[in-house]
């Protein structure tokens, strides 16, 4: 019974709140939605994705039409491993805002997880379409990352290119480009770019692990096995050091 009452008592509020929410004025909706909107926020950097849902919901119902809640809300989703969901929030986003270059570029990364190739792209290109877009290295990796799961390899550096023109000091463009150009092929092309992510940050083991693969390609066994071995002690537990220790062992 007490369960029932309590199940009656959620449902009544969230109806008064539906209708407070329609009799109010667009700055009282704000007033009312914003602390729901920054608690979601809050949650969501804390990666608590339950709360986040919960809390950017009720941003969302409270002002319906504001483009930041629904692109919040979508990003819970998205962290959440529910892109489905996710579609929905980032498409009200745009609809919204047709400029909001932020939700085109999730948007397209909610169809990659659904392996919706064309939907993601088109959501991409609409991103980069608006000059203003400050951070269209986002949308160029995303599409770029498309390209490689299509094994379009060439369209696919295009893209990653575009990164390493747009953050010259970022490691992140030149590796990423490696990698296409290795897919191609294109050993040399792709040691360079290598070496470039490596100059910027030797840190990361992934790097060190695919300059190995490219160098043994290339009959560089000494490199390879300086390159393996350095991928082994930056991350020795870690996936690279997997596959570097098997790359080593074909050497030997």
């Amino acid at each position: 019974m007490r369960r029932l009452m309590r199940r009656r008592m959620l449902l009544l509020a969230t109806i008064l709140v539906g209708a407070c929410a329609a009799q109010m004025s667009e700055s009282e909706k704000q007033e009312a939605s914003q602390p729901h909107y920054d608690i979601g926020l809050g949650a969501l950097a804390e990666n608590n994705t339950s709360k986040a849902i919960a809390e950017l919901k009720e941003a969302v119902e409270i002002s319906p039409n504001n483009p930041r809640y629904q692109h919040a809300l979508g990003n819970a989703y998205l962290r959440a491993n529910q892109p489905e969901k996710a579609v929905q929030a980032f498409r009200i986003a745009v609809e919204l805002d047709p400029h909001f270059s932020d939700a085109y570029n999730e948007l397209g990364a909610a169809y990659l997880r659904q392996q919706q190739w064309d939907p993601a792209i088109d959501a991409f290109r609409k991103a980069l379409a608006n000059p203003r877009y400050l951070n269209p290295e986002r949308a160029y990796m995303n599409m770029g990352n498309v390209y490689m799961m299509q094994r379009q390899y060439v369209l696919a550096a295009e893209q990653f290119r575009k990164v390493a023109d747009v953050l010259p000091q970022s490691p992140d463009g030149y590796f990423l480009l490696g990698r296409a150009l290795a897919e191609q092929g294109k050993t040399a092309e792709a040691r360079e770019q290598f070496e470039k992510a490596i100059k910027l940050d030797g840190t990361i083991s992934i790097f060190h692990l695919e300059m190995g693969i490219v160098q043994i390609r290339e009959g560089d066994k000494a490199g390879a096995q300086e390159s393996l071995r350095r991928a082994i002690e930056l991350s020795p537990s870690g996936p690279e050091a997997t596959e570097a220790r098997r790359r080593l062992q074909g050497l030997n």
